[in-house]
This record gives structure tokens, sequence and C-alpha cells, in this order.
């Protein structure tokens, strides 16, 4: 069961530099055969500064650092039981290599619900706001984790 008074708690940043590589690796791996996740020229040709991040990469960072790990032992939650309900990315501009992303993890909400076979279950949304190198708002991922009783 979730922890609820951690519940507004912010943990330590993620500090990510963006990879040229790791652009293109996502984009095989999910299957986008779009050019410009591939190649610099491609990217300037279609208006790009360089070659953008596509949509999910987000996921990136929050997979490879021991962020969510942490926020999940921190929340006495267990992970036996966790199913990943969804993920949201809000977007203020684009991500590029080059690009240092501060992400600061925060739990907003934790709700218990009751599924229809009658079932408990912690929802618990955790918000990460990414800022850039120059301390600007670059994007907001939000990830809802399902905690079965």
């Amino acid at each position: 069961m979730a922890d609820k008074s951690k519940q507004g708690k912010e943990y330590p940043p993620i500090i990510w530099e963006v990879e040229r590589g790791k652009i293109r690796e996502l984009a095989k791996a999910i299957g986008d055969p779009n050019p410009i996740y591939q190649d610099r020229d491609a990217a300037i040709l279609e208006g790009y500064k360089d070659t953008p991040a596509p949509p999910t990469f987000l996921t990136v960072p929050m997979m490879w650092s021991s962020s969510m790990p942490m926020v999940i032992n921190d929340l006495k939650i267990n992970f036996a039981n966790v199913l990943h309900g969804e993920e949201e990315y809000e977007y203020y501009k684009l991500i590029y290599p080059g690009d240092v992303l501060t992400g600061i993890p925060k739990v907003v909400s934790i709700e218990e619900k009751t599924s229809k076979s009658g079932r408990k279950m912690d929802m618990v949304t955790v918000e990460i706001l990414y800022t850039d190198q120059n301390g600007e708002k670059v994007a907001k991922a939000r990830s809802l984790l399902i905690e079965r009783k």
C-alpha cells in the first residue's frame, strides 16, 4: 500500500545530457522510420535545427536513472503488484542533442480506488518537470502507477 504521507514530495533531480545516439536508438526501438530521428541533415531539411527527440524520449532518462525505483521504494510500494497505468507528455519546446535536462520528480497524487471486481488499488501519479541547461521549461512527464492490493 502506497504511503499517502508522501503525496507532494519531490525527489532528487534527474540530470540527463541528450545524445544523438540515444535519439536514434529510441526511434529504432519503437519502429519509427522517420529520417529526422536518424540523420541530422534530414532533420535540418525538414526545418529542425538538429535531430529532434521523439515524443516519448523522456522515458529514456526516467528509466535509465535510478529515480523511479527510488520513488517506488520510498512510497513503500510492492513492486510485484505494480502495473504501469499510463504515460503522458506535455512539451513546451523541442529537445535536441546536447541539451542537458534536469527533471524534478514529484508525487502529485495517491488515490485509492476499487476495481470492477472489487479489488482495492492505489493510483499513484508521478510528475517530472524538465528544464534545459538555460533553466527553461522543456516538458512535463506524468506516469500513473497502479499498485494492486
